[in-house]
């Protein structure tokens, strides 16, 4: 249960810090700082890979042992229903 809860929110962050970084990509190469726009999109794409990565990992490891898949709890504290 542990490694659910990395994954689900390791990967929201990254998935976050992706947008950010695609953002200011955007925005410097817009802006003229072709340098900057090349270091926010190398970190954009390495989030991107290393979220899919840890969530498709984990998934996979569910999979085989024939558990339910990582989702993110509600507000309230319990987890989305799961249909079987």
């Amino acid at each position: 249960m542990k490694m659910h809860l990395f994954a689900e929110w390791f990967g929201y962050s990254l998935g976050l810090i992706a947008v950010i970084t695609f953002a200011m990509a955007v925005v410097a190469l817009a802006s003229g700082y072709g340098g900057w726009a090349l270091v926010a999109g190398i970190v954009c794409l390495v989030s991107i890979a290393l979220g899919l990565g840890i969530v498709t990992e984990t998934v996979h490891h569910d999979h085989k042992q024939r558990r339910h898949t990582p989702r993110f709890p509600l507000p309230g504290g319990t987890a989305w229903p799961v249909r079987e």
